[in-house]
């Protein structure tokens, strides 16, 4: 009786810890497995080519599912184009992780052009690189290539971003840094 005890203590352990470790790990994300369709864009506001936006309002990315942990490291916004000033700003996850908003820390400045930049490496939670090709440039999208990156059109070419957004999490499945959406201010 008490090695069957041991067993059944044993196989609840097994079973409580396994699940807990496989809850959410690097290959797999949340516990579900894997999904074959990679997370989509879907939406981004303000769109890009958009003219008139409230300086005060947030910025808002939508996923058609679930986003990697720390995915919001490959998102960022510039005064200008991509090679301007990065603007400090809060991200924040919605609850199912496919809604990231962005606040910035202060207004954007009014009649002034803003780049949103979305690292083309980016990952949902099943660890699929997600595809901005079906919804991109529909938002008013544009490719962010290696020219507009340093300003060269050499990678590392000593132009204004010289490698920086240019790493694993930025660089596309198509020889891209992504996309970039501009906006305007009112």
């Amino acid at each position: 009786m008490l090695m069957r005890s041991r067993t059944s203590a044993l196989t609840l352990l097994s079973a409580v810890v396994g699940g807990a470790l496989g809850c959410s790990n690097a290959a797999t994300g949340p516990t579900g497995g894997t999904s074959p369709t990679p997370a989509a864009l879907v939406s981004v506001t303000p769109k890009g080519g958009a003219t008139g936006v409230n300086p005060s309002a947030p910025i808002v990315v939508t996923f058609s599912h679930a986003m990697y942990a720390g995915m919001e490291m490959y998102v960022s916004l510039h005064e200008g184009d991509v090679t301007g000033p990065s603007v400090a700003c809060t991200a924040t996850w919605s609850t199912g992780r496919d809604t990231l908003t962005l606040i910035p820390s202060a207004p954007l400045k009014a009649a002034t052009q803003y780049t949103l930049h979305m690292g083309g490496g980016m990952k949902d939670a099943s660890g699929n690189v997600i595809d901005m090709t079906q919804y991109g440039s529909m938002m008013g999208g544009q490719w962010a290539t290696s020219s507009m990156m340093n300003g060269s059109g050499m990678m590392g070419g000593g132009g204004p971003m010289s490698g920086q957004e240019m790493g694993a999490g930025w660089s596309g499945t198509n020889g891209t840094y992504g996309m970039v959406f501009s906006f305007t201010t009112s």
